[in-house]
């Protein structure tokens, strides 16, 4: 039976990006409570998976969504052996891309665990910022079918506020590189 690597792939990083854990020198940490009830409780942030409705978006949002997919590098002669048992299979290194997008509206808040102040708009934003990175990057894969070969973090790089909307937005873009065998 075929591993569905994408769907393992995109359900891992929207899981993660809910519980907001995160490694740290001293074990795991954790940047935001998770759950992402609707509303959220204070501390938690709402992911999801695809772009919500406007009228079912809670705040602040991560929004994940899968933006390109391919074949990274052929193995010579497509063939690979692996394993005690030499199995060989036919196979390629693979790449899925994403897009990630914060968005916090004016009334948005969170107080960081572990905190006693409440962040809110650029401070906030900032904040989510940085801890999506540190999530995305410590996301472990071991627990599915997928073996992750590397992943590239191009940082947030459009990030701004609608006045017009009250809405800070920030933007960023991820490629996970795995093992695709068959």
């Amino acid at each position: 039976m075929a591993v569905d690597h994408l769907n393992n792939i995109e359900r891992k990083l929207i899981d993660t990006l809910r519980n907001g854990t995160y490694k740290t020198a001293s074990g795991t940490g954790t940047a935001w409570a998770g759950g992402g009830g609707s509303p959220p409780a204070n501390g938690d942030v709402t992911v999801y998976g695809q772009f919500p409705t406007t009228t079912e978006t809670t705040y602040p949002a991560i929004i994940v969504e899968m933006a390109a997919n391919g074949i990274e590098t052929q193995f010579m002669g497509q063939k690979l052996t692996y394993g005690a048992g030499s199995t060989e299979a036919i196979g390629e290194l693979y790449g899925v891309g994403f897009n990630l997008y914060i968005i916090i509206d004016r009334d948005s808040s969170l107080t960081p665990t572990g905190g006693s102040t409440k962040y809110k708009q650029r401070r906030l934003i900032n904040y989510l910022m940085l801890n999506s990175a540190n999530i995305l990057m410590d996301t472990d894969f071991s627990t599915t079918d997928t073996e992750v070969d590397e992943r590239h973090f191009s940082g947030f790089k459009e990030i701004g506020y609608d006045s017009k909307l009250e809405h800070w937005v920030a933007v960023a873009s991820m490629v996970v590189v795995f093992k695709n065998n068959r």
